[in-house]
């Protein structure tokens, strides 16, 4: 217990005690006891002599897993020192947040919903915590996008974000959206060349996907705000990303798997940007399995179910081997040159390369993995029993301890090239899928084809934490 102050609550007279992990008054007459986790409280604005407290409210949703359940509240508190329990939610509003828009432009802050991602609670969370906080911070200038589409978000990157950047304007773009609006972001601020004059933007991320790697994995989840105290308190950091370079005919698998759209032009190699994993195998395979309107409502359950009957296939069969060389190219300790190792199997059945440490909440695939410390890391083991896979996979909640078994290869790499030999039956496109931040690749089989995941040096945005 950190101290006992008699003050004003609501206007109502309250002792008031702060403890660690939460604030807690006590009404003097009736005696009725409240109390505020401090993992919720969002902020606390001076007004004249007294504080407004905001914090985040789980109305009926243990864990705040539905964000159409969370909203902004406040508390009016007066008669309280003015420093101590509350001094690290106090400050102002930050320069990403108050610098005003270009010439002709309203504003240069941007609230993007994704109002597809996760649970779909995009628009809700941002009528019922984010524009209150806004209202109570004093920020009107601001415009909201609302996706309408899976390409809205590029559509917006390129005719509103991409010429401002490149015109040298600073903006903010706050985004409400899982991991996938990150990369829709990158795959259009990489399209411009390297030489070229522009201006990183600033997101704020505020997560609304399903697995949350990006926000999982940089403490933007660490809290009960869902990233409203990073809006707040935060610094903007250069975000790591890896290019991953795919073979002509490379195609884009959307709407549920029913549709293919082409990666780059015919005959041509085509580069993709993402900023959290690359996979091949078991793991893109039930990502893309498990895209579907009907499987999407069960949220982060969805992988689970996918896995179990990719596992245990419905049919009786096996399940299946993915087949192809994987080279690791690794920087030498001792002559800093590249140093190429190949995996000694030729067929697979979980590959994973990763900038991060935590692909959904708990999930710890990379142990070793710092916030943005931009190392490629891989994950791989070969084909084991179905209950082994599920058990290493298990460890994985465990803080990472499947790394340390000896089924599982786990290394720092500079890039990793994969050569997919799938053929006969096996050559089915279903075992050629990549999984790229969510995004799903099918590429093709030639024999000559090759993958390569490579760190990029290229930064395309802020990433406020």
């Amino acid at each position: 217990m950190s101290g006992l102050f008699r003050g004003e609550v609501d206007g109502i007279l309250s002792d008031i005690t702060f403890f660690g992990d939460h604030f807690q008054w006590e009404t003097l007459g009736t005696g009725t006891r409240s109390r505020v986790p401090a993992d919720s409280i969002v902020a606390v604005i001076p007004v004249g002599s007294e504080n407004i407290l905001l914090y985040l409210k789980h109305e009926g949703d243990e864990g705040g897993k539905d964000k159409k359940n969370i909203s902004l509240e406040t508390l009016n508190l007066s008669g309280l020192p003015p420093s101590g329990f509350f001094s690290k939610y106090t400050g102002s509003l930050p320069p990403y947040l108050a610098a005003p828009g270009p010439e002709g432009a309203s504003s240069n802050v941007h609230i993007v919903l994704s109002t597809l991602s996760g649970t779909q609670g995009a628009s809700v969370f941002f009528s019922n915590a984010l524009k209150p906080l806004l209202s109570y911070l004093k920020l009107k200038a601001y415009e909201v996008h609302e996706t309408r589409s899976a390409e809205t978000i590029i559509e917006l990157a390129k005719d509103v974000f991409l010429p401002r950047a490149l015109s040298g304007h600073p903006q903010t773009i706050i985004l409400l959206s899982g991991d996938g609006g990150l990369i829709d972001l990158i795959k259009v601020f990489s399209e411009v060349p390297e030489d070229a004059a522009f201006t990183k933007p600033v997101v704020c991320l505020i997560p609304m996907g399903t697995g949350n790697g990006t926000a999982n994995s940089t403490g933007l989840l660490s809290d009960s705000t869902f990233g409203l105290s990073s809006l707040l308190r935060g610094s903007p950091k250069d975000l790591p990303a890896f290019r991953v370079r795919l073979p002509p005919g490379s195609m884009y698998v959307a709407d549920e798997g029913r549709e293919r759209i082409p990666v780059a032009d015919a005959g041509q190699e085509a580069d993709i940007y993402g900023v959290v994993v690359a996979s091949w195998g078991m793991h893109a395979s039930l990502v893309a399995d498990s895209d579907t309107a009907e499987y999407r409502k069960f949220g982060v359950d969805r992988f689970k179910m996918a896995a179990k009957e990719l596992l245990h296939p419905s049919d009786g069969s096996e399940s299946h081997r993915y087949r192809g060389t994987i080279t690791l190219v690794k920087k030498s300790s001792t002559t800093g040159l590249e140093e190429e190792h190949l995996v000694d199997r030729e067929s697979h059945m979980y590959v994973l390369v990763t900038l991060v440490s935590q692909l959904e909440k708990g999930f710890m695939i990379s142990p070793s993995s710092e916030p943005l410390d931009g190392q490629l890391r891989i994950v791989h083991f070969g084909p084991v029993a179905p209950g082994r896979a599920m058990e290493l996979m298990g460890l994985a909640y465990q803080g990472g301890k499947h790394t340390e078994e000896p089924e599982v290869g786990y290394a720092a790499v500079e890039a990793v090239r994969i050569r997919l030999t799938e053929d006969g039956d096996d050559a089915s496109e279903r075992w050629r899928r990549l999984c790229i931040d969510g995004k799903i690749v099918s590429v093709p089989v030639d024999g000559e084809s090759c993958i390569e995941v490579r760190r990029s040096q290229r930064f395309f945005c802020q990433l406020v934490m």
